[in-house]
């Protein structure tokens, strides 16, 4: 078998396996790594083409990668080095071959170690959940793509900023609120957004949105104080239930609040549309 059909290196856990000859030489690149007392993880995540999913690891895990992807075309890499974690594609540069169909990446992150999360990829879909995972900072830029983040459940750590910038893409992020983040930087040029702020309210976030031509649906809880600042140009604003102070908006609850949410958006066309959750928030003082 040659070096192309198998490598297993022992240090970091990775093995490449043959796939079934088809007509794309697609191949799988399987990397593992068990925690062993890292103080943190950086993650550098870069894919192209295809489908992408992020989800929480086992216990006593640091990260377990797995790449599919056509070998005539990309070289894979998962290359681990002092608690810092590079995934991802490169193309060989000299090959004019059309994709069929894009590769896929799966990640899971293990739940002992704060992480910084870094995530660029192009035309691919992409499901993201970190709910279990001790997520520290994050950053997703997407090109044409369908994004799903999710939080299910409570990040123990306090995030300092959740940035996603999307081209033309659509973005469904919902259990903010589990994200524990101090701020969220959003900047959407074509597309659809959605941000679902329910889950456990620790502490106060500042969200800062951009929006290009779309829709944007902020959908939040009772029970949480919210403010809307808004310079936009053509853009429809359904503020539903909020009072309008000046040029701003804010919740009858908002000075009596335990935990608040402070909004401002920019935009050019679209729509700005409030949706109010009966039951979604849980709050931890």
């Amino acid at each position: 078998m040659s070096s192309r059909g198998m490598i297993l290196g022992i240090g970091l856990g990775v093995v490449l396996l043959p796939s079934l000859a088809t007509a794309q030489e697609w191949q799988t690149l399987t990397s593992r790594r068990q925690y062993a007392g890292e103080k943190e993880l950086r993650v550098d995540v870069e894919f192209g083409a295809g489908q992408i999913q992020l989800e929480p690891g086992a216990a006593g895990a640091l990260y377990e990668a797995q790449i599919r992807y056509d070998a005539e075309v990309f070289e894979p890499y998962a290359d681990y080095n002092a608690e810092s974690l590079r995934v991802g594609l490169k193309s060989d540069g000299k090959t004019k071959k059309k994709l069929k169909e894009g590769g896929r990446l799966t990640l899971k992150l293990g739940p002992e170690v704060p992480v910084d999360l870094n995530l660029t990829f192009g035309a691919a879909e992409a499901e993201i959940e970190l709910g279990g995972v001790r997520i520290r900072n994050t950053a997703i830029k997407t090109g044409a793509s369908d994004t799903k983040l999710r939080f299910s459940k409570p990040n123990t750590e306090r995030m300092e900023a959740l940035v996603l910038h999307a081209g033309a893409a659509a973005i469904h992020a919902t259990g903010l609120a589990n994200a524990n983040a101090k701020r969220v930087d959003v900047k959407g040029g074509v597309g659809d957004v959605l941000l679902d702020f329910t889950g456990e309210w620790r502490g106060d976030t500042e969200v800062h949105i951009e929006m290009g031509l779309g829709s944007l649906k902020l959908r939040i809880p009772r029970g949480v104080g919210v403010r809307v600042g808004k310079d936009t140009f053509l853009m429809s604003f359904d503020s539903q239930e909020l009072v309008k102070r000046g040029n701003t908006y804010y919740s009858t609850d908002w000075d009596k609040a335990n935990h608040r949410l402070t909004i401002d958006i920019g935009g050019a066309l679209g729509s700005i549309e409030v949706q109010w959750v009966d039951g979604g928030v849980r709050t931890q003082d």
